[in-house]
């Protein structure tokens, strides 16, 4: 008898949770899809981009919810979007109709590049998103007659809008240098954002590696972190490359701790010097600095011969010399006075008795517009170039 009633208790509860259940799911008459969300320019706003059908006989006033997830399935931020009325039949919401009226982040750096840029940082999210009635009863319809019988989700790959991007040395090029300076070009639009830094590996590659093998398992000769600007001179404390050998690279950027972007491998190697097979005049060409990244090597007979074409501006150019250790080449001369119009500046090397014959050195400096200019030289003696 005791195990009778028990029995019947036990039927009773599940008949009625059953009947709540289904009374929930009956009464819901909302449906939630996700229209295309643009994942190049992602932003919050962006995640209120849905259609919502009422399967119901009324319109009804509603807010829709949402909350943002990144790939570890840590919640980045939720919203709320201000009320709106949604009417029998297909209902489209846009990023910007009705808007948001509160968005909280859980994550402070996602927020801060939001502001800055406009969008979020490239990564993998999921957003959920649901609704409910403005007011709780939703006009005397049930409060239940504003919700969805089960909140939609969609995973989204936001990616900026251009990629991280090496620049030199080139895929599968030979370079003259054995001490280059590796450069880069910023991921968009987060080129000018404060707290953005790189971390750059170099490998050597080995005998039928790929480049991804070869930076996944052999030691690094150059394991840069934290660093600020989308370049970087071949270190003074590592050897100089190997002619021959091939090296794989390639650079993250992350804002703090946050992961934003990854560029391709690369890889390269050093040529064979044939520096001394060849006869040089003893006149060098003058070198534009405008727009010089490093990329090309000149000659320099005796004379490093440098020009500057401004239209309106005047002020000093400085600039300094750096040997293929990386060490600084005090001259007497570090300065380039710039006028309106066609400037020249040949800067005598001989007279200095601090540059070696056949050796390279490479001068920096920055613009009057605050732009960096590299300039790559082989010192020749004037008579090494007549020989």
């Amino acid at each position: 008898m005791y195990k009778s009633t028990a029995k019947m208790k036990s039927t009773k509860h599940y008949l009625l949770f059953y009947f709540l259940v289904c009374s929930i799911w009956t009464s819901a008459q909302l449906s939630i899809q996700f229209n295309g969300i643009n994942q190049y320019f992602f932003s919050v706003k962006e995640a209120a981009n849905v259609a919502i059908v009422n399967s119901g006989p009324n319109s009804i006033e509603i807010k829709l919810y949402g909350q943002i997830f990144n790939e570890k399935n840590e919640k980045v931020v939720d919203f709320v979007s201000n009320s709106f009325i949604v009417s029998t039949g297909a209902n489209i919401i846009t990023p910007l109709n009705p808007g948001l009226s509160e968005i909280n982040y859980s994550n402070q750096v996602i927020s801060e590049i939001e502001a800055k840029t406009g969008v979020f940082p490239s990564g993998a999210y999921r957003i959920c998103v649901w609704t409910s009635c403005v007011d709780p009863d939703c006009g005397g319809l049930g409060k239940t007659i504003g919700v969805v019988e089960s909140p939609p989700c969609v995973m989204i790959q936001v990616e900026n809008p251009t990629p991280l991007l090496l620049s030199y040395p080139n895929d599968q090029s030979e370079i003259d240098e054995n001490r280059p300076i590796y450069t880069w070009i910023p991921p968009a639009p987060l080129s000018g954002l404060q707290g953005l830094n790189y971390r750059m590996r170099l490998v050597e590659m080995y005998s039928g590696q790929t480049k991804a093998d070869a930076l996944l398992m052999n030691r690094p000769l150059i394991e840069l972190d934290g660093h600020s600007v989308p370049m970087f001179s071949h270190p003074p404390d590592i050897d100089a490359l190997d002619t021959g050998k091939w090296y794989a690279w390639q650079v993250e950027a992350s804002v703090g701790d946050l992961f934003v972007g990854k560029s391709e491998q690369w890889k390269f190697k050093l040529k064979q010097d044939t520096i001394k097979e060849k006869k040089q005049r003893d006149e060098m060409s003058y070198v534009e600095i405008k727009g010089q990244s490093g990329a090309s090597i000149f000659y320099a007979v005796r004379y490093l011969k440098l020009k500057h074409v401004v239209r309106l501006e005047q002020g000093n150019i400085h600039f300094q010399i750096k040997n293929n250790k990386g060490e600084n080449i005090s001259i007497s001369n570090q300065s380039f006075q710039i006028q309106p119009g066609d400037n020249r500046l040949a800067i005598d090397l001989s007279s200095e008795l601090k540059f070696k014959d056949g050796e390279e050195y490479s001068l920096t400096g920055t613009l009057l517009n605050g732009e960096l200019f590299v300039i790559r030289f082989i010192y020749l003696s004037p008579k090494t170039s007549n020989e």
